[in-house]
């Protein structure tokens, strides 16, 4: 008996061993899709809220209006308790010669300076370096804000947003890092979470009056391409946007202001959480609920900026009128080696044509920025060796079949656009040469040698399949 059952421990043992051996050499090599994953196949998501986000236009006043009060009966300051590292909501919020001002008899109910704002002088990735001093943000009783503020000040209506983070995490060529990364996945999806709807009065979110760069210049917030001035004067409008020469211009005045409604976002103080590098990554969940259909409301209002607005157009999930988008980079110093390019696109068309697919070959190089937005808001698949065209996919509207494919030198992979993808609802492919993976399957963070290759290959079978799989669902 006791030979017995080693027998059968030892054949056990071995198909064990067999099992998993043969699942890894299925995985590192498979070129056939899966089915649709199932629902434990998915990667764990954040509660959502399925309230509607109502919209409302800004406060229109731009111009201060002043305030007076009694001794000790200054307007006080209100924190959202639910304001995560990197962004606070505030209800009268002080500024005086710099600093920023939280007028309260409770200090102890503050959070600290750290999860609120930076220094503006230190990057995010000296998680050591000086902290914040009472100089950026001061903690005050309200006899305290008689003395400092003269019992009076001028009173900005509306809400305010402000970016505190200094030129060295706003000053970039690449819109990605403040559009994408700041503004869209991070402040305007904690703004909407229901998490706020008890400070804010509800599910309505007002449009910002005003969206301040304290630190920065506006050549240095500017991005080359101009996508930063152009999509925020959409949403926004042209006089709404201020910047560190305006700002000193007002703190020289002597001026105290008071912020009716401010949210403040610092990315320095976002990064100095140490969970702040497990955001991105699949399963983990974001700090705040979300609430379904966050980014409609502001797709929608950049796309009706435009002189032809794609809203006008039927949706390409309708009577099998889905394009795919190839937005080439041949032209860039990371792009396909050119024969992969040549037969990508040769074998994108005949897809396309044997289906009934549109087809749309980009280089967004020599497009407006208009051109670009309704070309790609029209998208049902988009496909592009990483890069900041991938960005766009904040234009095409998240369905069943919306797809992200992103071509990646075999090795690499970095979060920035499958992370946006799976924020925005889009099914997402990576690429290396004949192999793909998805947001189940995600290889680790990795920039090889090579990574910004003017060389990197593709299988176009591999992507045409990708495509047919979703497409023909």
């Amino acid at each position: 008996m006791i030979t017995l059952n080693v027998q059968v421990g030892r054949n056990l043992c071995f198909v064990w061993i067999f099992i998993c051996f043969g699942s890894f050499i299925l995985f590192r090599n498979r070129t056939n899709l899966p089915e649709e994953q199932t629902v434990s196949d998915r990667p764990s998501q954040q509660p959502i809220s399925t309230e509607s986000l109502i919209l409302k236009t800004p406060y229109q006043t731009l111009s201060s209006i002043p305030l007076q009060w009694k001794p000790g009966e200054s307007p006080r300051t209100t924190i959202a308790e639910s304001s995560v590292p990197g962004f606070t909501l505030f209800h009268n919020l002080y500024v005086f010669n710099h600093t920023f001002y939280v007028v309260t008899s409770t200090p102890e109910l503050v959070p600290s300076r750290g999860r609120i704002i930076s220094n503006g002088i230190d990057s995010w990735n000296k998680r050591n370096g000086k902290l914040p001093t009472e100089k950026d943000l001061a903690i005050i009783s309200p006899e305290e804000a008689d003395d400092i503020f003269g019992r009076s000040a001028n009173t900005l209506g509306g809400v305010s947003f402000l970016q505190t983070d200094g030129p060295e995490l706003l000053h970039h060529s690449r819109w990605y890092n403040f559009f994408v990364e700041i503004f869209a996945l991070w402040q305007w999806r904690c703004y909407t979470s229901p998490d706020f709807d008890e400070f804010l009065g509800g599910q309505t979110r007002e449009l910002p009056t005003r969206y301040i760069f304290p630190r920065v210049t506006q050549a240095q917030w500017k991005d080359g391409r101009g996508m930063n001035t152009w999509i925020m004067e959409a949403i926004l409008g042209p006089v709404a946007i201020r910047f560190q020469d305006d700002w000193n211009i007002r703190m020289k005045q002597g001026d105290v202001l008071m912020l009716e409604h401010a949210a403040i976002g610092d990315l320095t103080a976002k990064r100095r959480d140490l969970e702040d590098a497990l955001y991105r990554k699949p399963g983990f969940p974001f700090p705040l609920r979300i609430r379904t259909g966050w980014w409609e409301s502001i797709r929608d209002r950049v796309l009706s900026h435009t002189p032809r607005s794609p809203l006008m157009v039927p949706s390409n999930d309708q009577d099998n009128g889905y394009t795919v988008t190839y937005i080439s980079r041949q032209s860039t110093g990371r792009r396909l080696r050119q024969r992969d390019h040549s037969r990508l696109v040769d074998a994108l068309r005949s897809l396309c044509d044997v289906h009934g697919y549109h087809l749309q070959v980009l280089n967004t190089d020599k497009m407006t920025l208009v051109e670009q937005i309704m070309a790609i808001s029209r998208t049902t698949v988009l496909i592009s060796v990483h890069g900041n065209d991938l960005a766009g996919q904040l234009w095409v509207r998240p369905t069943q079949r919306s797809t992200i494919i992103e071509i990646f030198s075999p090795g690499g992979f970095i979060y920035d656009y499958e992370y946006c993808s799976r924020a925005l609802g889009h099914k997402y492919y990576g690429i290396w040469m004949d192999r793909f993976f998805t947001t189940s399957d995600l290889p680790p963070v990795s920039i090889p040698n090579g990574f910004h290759s003017h060389d990197i290959p593709v299988n176009a079978e591999t992507i045409t399949s990708i495509i047919y799989h979703r497409l023909s669902m």
